[in-house]
């Protein structure tokens, strides 16, 4: 069952995903795909910085860390690094759904 998206007072749908104009769609997917997880209230993109090196990822997410407002991840794309964050007040949850969908190593 796909999540209910909160709609506004003009009759537009809510979005629970900020995303830069640059973003590629590999992890834009993604991004969406944390947006739709229970008890995340917003997902933001923030610095993109290009990566060197040719070796492929281990996983999609590299880092998580705890943040005031929920939790600060790293992602890792073919040839960039994106440092994104996830507003959620149950971080505990959201982390374990991440691990059981395979998006971090741990």
């Amino acid at each position: 069952m796909r999540p209910v998206e909160p709609v506004r007072q003009d009759g537009l749908i809510a979005r629970k995903t900020h995303h830069k104009h640059s973003s590629s769609k590999g992890y834009r997917k993604l991004l969406d795909a944390l947006a739709a997880l229970e008890g995340v209230h917003r997902v933001a993109t923030g610095r993109v910085k290009p990566r060197m090196g040719s070796g492929r990822p281990v996983a999609s997410i590299s880092k998580i860390r705890r943040t005031d407002s929920g939790l600060s991840i790293t992602i890792n794309t073919d040839g960039a690094i994106v440092d994104a964050y996830v507003v959620t007040d149950r971080p505990d949850d959201v982390e374990s759904s991440m691990r059981e969908q395979g998006w971090t190593s741990s």
